[in-house]
C-alpha cells in the first residue's frame, strides 16, 4: 500500500468540493489507461467563498482553448481562485504523450519537493499562492540582492555550514528567500508547462495536428469509459493549464533578478550552434531575456542558493517545501531529526532522494515503521494506514517499539569518506 500510495494520482479535485493534493506519479491500469483511486482525501477545508470562486472560473474559463489567450474575465476569475490554493497542490501535470502514453511532464525544474501527501497537511500552516504572488515581489527582489551579497548568508549556504541556524533567520530573510525561491520555481514550471501543453503533436494513425492538451482530452474520451474518472482527469488538465497561465502572467509582469556574479560557461548545442559565456548581474530581467539552457541553469542556481539559505536558517515553509535528498538531509543533520521527526523518517523511508545508496532496504523499512507510529500518534491509526500499510512493516514496527536504533543520514564528511572507500 505504501508504494501504491506513492504513485497515486489524485485528480478528483474541486469536482467533489475538496482541495486535494496530487501524489507523486500517475498510476495506470491495463493498456496504460488512467486510474483514479476512489479514496481521495480532503487535505484542507474549503470555504464557501472559495467554492464560489471556482464556479466563476468554470463560467469564465471553460472550455479551455490552448490556441488563444485567456479572456480578461477569465484572468480575473483565476485571480480570485488560485491565491487561496496551496502551493503544494500543483507539483505535477499528467498528459498523454504519443510515445510514452500517460505520464507526468518532466523537465529541468528547481528542487522543490514534489511528493507532498496528507501527512504534510497535518500542520495547516502551509504556503498559499497568495504568499508567493503578492504585492511584495519587487521589494522581495531588492531584499534578495542584499541577502545574496551578505557574507554571513553566503557562509550559511556553503557546504561547510552544517545544521539549522535559526539565529540567522532575520539577517538572511529566511521566509522571504523561500517566497522568492518558490516564485522562481513556479515561474519555471509555468513557462515550460504552457509550452509543452500548447505544443503541436501529431495524433498517431490519423496525422491530425493537435496540441498535447487537445490530444490528452481525446485520449481520455477514447480510453476511459468511467464518466466520473474521465471528468476528474479532464478537470486536472484544465486546472493545471489555467494555473500555469495565471502564474506566467504574474511572472511576465514582475520579471526576475538572478544572483549576480555567476558565470555560465560557453557551450555548443548538438546542432553546432554556439552560446557565449554569460555572467549574471543584478539587473532585472524579463523572462524571455535568457534563452534555453542558459536561462534554466542560471535560474536554478539562484533558486538552489536561496533555498539553502532559507532551509539552513530554519524557515518552516522552506524545510517542508524543499528537496530533502541525501546532501541537504545530511547538511541539516541531527537538527532536522529533532525538529521534524515525522518528515525526516518519511523521507528516509521513501523511494526518492537516493537514500537507497546509503541505506539497506531493511534500514529504510525501519524508518517507514517509525513514520507510521508517529502518524498514529499524531492523527490516529486510520489516517496512518492511508500512508502506510502496517502489515509488511510488522517486524520493523516491533523493532522500533522495542527501542531499536535507526540509522541516521550520512553527514557530508561521511559521504566524502564513503566515496574514498
Amino acid at each position: 500500500m505504501f508504494y501504491a500510495n506513492l504513485f497515486r494520482f489524485f485528480t478528483s479535485v474541486i469536482l467533489l468540493g475538496m482541495v486535494v493534493v496530487p501524489h507523486i506519479h500517475a498510476h495506470y491500469g491495463p493498456n496504460n489507461t488512467v486510474r483514479v483511486p476512489p479514496d481521495s482525501e480532503a487535505f484542507l477545508p474549503v470555504s464557501d467563498a472559495h467554492r464560489v470562486a471556482w464556479e466563476q472560473v468554470v463560467d469564465d474559463c471553460l472550455p479551455v482553448n490552448t490556441r488563444t489567450a485567456l479572456s480578461a474575465s477569465c484572468m480575473t476569475a483565476l485571480g480570485e481562485y488560485f491565491p487561496n490554493e496551496p502551493v503544494w497542490s500543483y507539483n505535477y501535470v499528467f498528459v498523454y504523450d504519443p510515445e510514452d502514453g500517460w505520464s507526468a511532464l518532466y523537465y529541468n525544474d528547481c528542487n522543490q519537493r514534489r511528493d507532498h501527501s496528507a501527512a504534510d497537511f497535518l500542520d495547516p500552516d502551509i504556503p498559499l499562492w497568495s504568499d508567493i504572488f503578492d504585492d511584495q515581489i519587487g521589494q522581495r527582489q531588492e531584499l534578495f540582492l542584499r541577502v545574496v551579497n551578505d557574507p554571513v548568508c553566503q557562509e550559511l549556504a556553503s557546504r561547510e555550514t552544517q545544521g539549522i541556524h535559526s539565529e540567522w533567520a532575520d539577517q538572511c530573510a529566511a521566509r522571504e528567500m523561500y517566497q522568492y525561491a518558490a516564485y522562481l520555481s513556479a515561474c519555471l514550471d509555468a513557462t515550460q508547462r504552457l509550452s509543452m501543453l500548447q505544443k503541436i503533436v501529431t495524433k498517431p494513425t490519423e496525422g491530425r495536428a493537435l496540441t498535447r492538451f487537445e490530444l490528452s482530452f481525446e485520449k481520455l474520451d477514447e480510453n476511459v469509459a468511467d464518466a466520473d474518472l474521465r471528468a476528474a482527469a479532464k478537470r486536472h488538465l484544465e486546472k493545471s493549464y489555467l494555473h500555469a497561465a495565471w502564474v506566467a502572467m504574474h511572472c511576465n509582469q514582475h520579471g526576475l533578478v538572478l544572483r549576480p556574479g555567476v558565470t555560465q560557461p560557453a557551450f555548443t548545442w548538438p546542432t553546432g550552434q554556439k552560446v557565449d559565456a554569460h555572467t549574471s548581474t543584478d539587473e532585472k530581467l524579463r523572462w524571455g531575456d535568457l534563452k534555453g539552457r542558459l536561462q534554466g541553469q542560471l535560474r536554478v542556481h539562484t533558486h538552489e542558493f536561496i533555498m539553502k539559505i532559507a532551509m539552513k536558517s530554519g524557515d518552516d515553509w522552506a524545510i517542508r517545501s524543499g528537496y530533502l535528498g541525501r546532501t541537504p538531509m545530511g547538511d541539516l543533520g541531527a537538527d532536522l531529526m529533532q525538529r521534524y521527526p515525522l518528515l525526516t523518517h518519511r523521507i528516509l523511508g521513501g523511494v526518492s532522494g537516493g537514500f537507497e545508496i546509503d541505506f539497506t532496504w531493511e534500514e529504510q523499512a525501519r524508518h517507514r515503521a517509525k513514520a507510521y507510529l508517529l502518524l498514529v500518534e499524531a492523527a490516529g491509526e486510520e489516517f496512518a494506514r492511508r500512508e502506510y500499510d502496517p502489515e509488511p512493516l510488522a517486524q520493523h514496527i516491533q523493532y522500533v517499539e522495542a527501542g531499536g536504533v535507526l540509522k541516521a543520514p550520512l553527514t557530508r564528511a561521511e559521504r566524502i569518506e564513503k566515496r574514498r572507500d
